[in-house]
């Protein structure tokens, strides 16, 4: 199971936000930068003067824009603003062009990271203790839980406060309750978990994936169902986690998503369905071998080596010359086992 959550969390992101949020950022940086820069050039000049004050403004945008978008990375966005500041002094010093304000405008753009960090629950919230979330109810008793825990499950106003602490900003006390609620084995979890998958917190993902995985048989039309949601993080994790699960009711509906839109989708699909080792597969599996993602081919290869069905031996002899060396290592594993396979039940 550890195994399984680990390579979701290498599982990389979709690239279209990936490229265009730093795009944009660089793009308001470097206008700010080079009107800044030419103001300061032309400082004699009327217009110049009036519109300097101005111009340090402009820094706001991709302060805000990188704020919001890398909570997390407070901490390294204030060492930058710190750092290009730092600069800024002493180019201004050498220049003759010192401006006192290059002494405040730091400071106000390290407060922005700051607070902005801060409220959309990055790494800086870590030092600053917040109210919100870290009252819990242990057995109705209405108890201050310290920070990082929860209440272990067993009795049922414990499994409602383990589902009232998903909603805490504290993530380790989020993946704490979802481990708690995985081992439950309460049908009451099984909503919230799945909902937990498209979370934007790669942690609480995996350890969603985990805890519904614990929750067995009991999560498995659930997690169909949010095989066809519009996230593909959920539609992702619910492959994964149907595969910890190992339940043949999982087989059609995993069968479906190798025509997902998402290769990420796709590729923990067709991994799945080779855990699950159901010939119900076999053709399906077949077909993806010309998937248009390498990782899909690869991954159809090595859940048709596990199934072990000899309508694959054609195909993957086929894929021995795609053009890809790992998928022609896959088949040859693949071949290997099915071959195995076949002079053992001989």
């Amino acid at each position: 199971m550890a195994g399984e959550v680990m390579e979701h969390a290498r599982a990389p992101e979709e690239p279209e936000s990936g490229i265009l949020r730093p795009f944009l950022i660089i793009v308001f940086a470097l206008v700010a930068l080079l009107l800044n820069g030419y103001a300061l050039s032309h400082a004699n000049g009327t217009f110049f003067r009036q519109i300097a004050p101005l111009l340090p403004h402009l820094y706001y945008i991709p302060i805000i824009l990188a704020s919001v978008w890398y909570p997390r990375r407070g901490l390294l966005l204030i060492g930058l603003v710190i750092g290009v500041s730092l600069g800024m002094v002493l180019f201004g010093l050498v220049n003759g062009t010192f401006n006192p304000l290059l002494l405040v405008y730091p400071a106000i753009y390290v407060w922005v990271v700051a607070a902005i960090s801060f409220g959309q629950g990055g790494y800086l919230s870590r030092f600053i203790p917040s109210r919100r979330g870290r009252r819990a109810r242990g057995g109705g008793t209405g108890q201050t839980l310290p920070r990082g825990e929860v209440p272990a499950p067993g009795q049922r106003e414990d499994i409602d406060s383990l589902i009232s602490t998903l909603g805490r900003e504290d993530r380790r006390a989020m993946e704490a309750a979802i481990i708690a609620l995985g081992r439950s084995r309460d049908p009451r979890a099984i909503h919230p978990l799945i909902g937990l998958l498209g979370h934007e917190n790669r942690g609480i993902r995996e350890a969603s994936v985990r805890g519904l995985g614990g929750l067995g048989p009991g999560a498995v039309e659930p997690l169909i169902s949010a095989l066809a949601d519009t996230d593909w993080h959920i539609r992702m994790g619910s492959a994964i986690a149907l595969r910890i699960i190992g339940d043949p009711r999982g087989v059609e509906p995993l069968i479906r998503a190798l025509s997902d839109e998402n290769r990420f989708v796709r590729r923990e699909a067709a991994k799945s369905l080779g855990r699950m080792g159901d010939r119900r597969a076999t053709d399906p599996l077949i077909g993806v071998l010309s998937d248009q993602d390498t990782g899909v081919r690869i991954r159809a290869a090595g859940a048709l080596g596990k199934i072990a069905d000899p309508r694959a031996i054609d195909p993957l002899t086929r894929a021995l010359s795609d053009r890809d060396s790992e998928l022609q290592l896959a088949a040859v594993e693949a071949l290997s086992k099915i071959k195995n396979s076949i002079t053992s039940s001989d």
